[in-house]
């Protein structure tokens, strides 16, 4: 089977989009890994564990994810409460 069957007819490998470390996520969102860290323990900030049963987790970030996050606090009316944590 080759790749492209694996993802099925619709899912062309254009729209993939890949997980990127905290390095990365942290980069983006112009802050340091220890407070995009912070954030995501305290679920102010989306992101993914890879093992979600681990003590200390290994956390994985979706750039378009961030990116709705980013515009959802731009829009918020002063004084707004935050969106609710992903669980």
């Amino acid at each position: 089977m080759t790749a492209s069957h694996a993802l099925g007819p619709s899912a062309p490998a254009s729209t993939l989009e890949y997980f990127v470390d905290g390095d990365t996520a942290a980069t983006f969102l112009g802050i340091t890994r220890r407070t995009l860290l912070q954030k995501v323990r305290e679920g102010k900030i989306p992101g993914h564990a890879l093992d979600p049963s681990a003590e200390k987790k290994d956390w994985r970030f979706l750039l378009s994810e961030l990116h709705a996050y980013m515009v959802s606090c731009e829009t918020r009316p002063p004084g707004a409460r935050k969106p609710p944590r992903r669980v």
